[in-house]
């Protein structure tokens, strides 16, 4: 039977870079690195908010050289040539839930062993993904973003929600560089509209966490001290409702006086420091 899953595999994976049109950066497009079968094990990588998958490339290919088979899907409204496009206030929590479910069933068809991982934003998926499906043998969450520092728990519900309703405006994430900020493939502000739907997943994850054990066999979970606006203990409780349904769940921080920056993956990041920071990564990625 294996051996039709492949090609499925492969078929909705045709779909997912149909996706990919014209207005996309070359680099943004969805990539799919096989060894042309399916092999023992396959991972998606999800990239992070106003990111893409070239995010993730160079960590990507260092799996695909030790023989798994690769998914990175790009989001829609994300990746676009034009940075400050403003498609990207059109972002829906069920657009990124469906694409990350996409993502996952091409690594199905990849690969026997099925590992999904994250950061920020596609940590937060990399959980749904974990809560909610079958068939995933390991969920690496690493950065999730689900709540702010300066926002306590109860305002941010607010805010999300409220920034749902209200008219969608744009905020830089540098208000010193603005539109200089790197990397050059993703978006130096959000949308507001964009930034609800993100949030609406995490409060999605949440909720399901504290109701259910997730699907997924195994789970770690990638913290950083450091973090200049993501306040962590929104992590540590979603790790604890998980643990208390029984789950297993592994648990690493990165110190504070490592200095790292919130997105501590894209080489593109001029703060980076991955020689350090990918092989612990790797490590929980391949786990036990």
């Amino acid at each position: 039977m294996s051996h039709d899953l492949y090609p499925e595999g492969m078929r909705i994976a045709a779909g997912l870079r149909d996706l990919d049109g014209p207005n996309v950066n070359p680099l943004c497009h969805t990539r799919v690195y096989t060894h042309g079968q399916r092999v023992e094990r396959s991972l998606v990588l999800l990239h992070g908010f106003t990111n893409c998958p070239q995010q993730f490339d160079t960590l990507g290919r260092q799996f695909f050289d030790r023989g798994w088979n690769i998914v990175i899907p790009r989001y829609p409204r994300h990746g676009y040539t034009d940075r400050l496009n403003t498609s990207i206030a059109e972002l829906r929590s069920e657009h990124l839930l469906a694409v990350a479910n996409r993502s996952t069933d091409v690594a199905s068809g990849l690969g026997e062993r099925v590992t999904v991982a994250g950061l920020s934003l596609g940590a937060i998926l990399a959980g749904l993904l974990a809560q909610t499906r079958d068939g995933i043998e390991r969920a690496v969450l690493i950065a999730p973003m689900l709540g702010l520092r300066p926002i306590p728990g109860p305002a941010l519900t607010a805010v999300s929600t409220t920034a749902k309703v209200l008219p969608n405006f744009y905020m830089w994430w540098n208000n010193e560089l603005k539109d200089k900020l790197g990397p050059p493939y993703g978006y130096p502000r959000f949308s507001t509209h964009a930034y609800a739907a993100l949030f609406e997943c995490g409060r999605q994850l949440v909720r399901s966490a504290r109701a259910a054990a997730p699907r997924a066999r195994s789970i770690a979970v990638i913290t950083n001290a450091g973090e200049p606006r993501l306040d962590n203990r929104f992590t540590y409780r979603l790790i604890e409702s998980w643990r208390r349904h029984g789950a297993n769940v592994e648990s690493f921080e990165f110190p504070a006086v490592d200095q790292l920056t919130h997105d501590l993956i894209d080489p593109g990041n001029a703060a980076q420091k991955t020689d350090y920071v990918y092989p612990i990564v790797t490590r929980y990625i391949e786990g036990g």
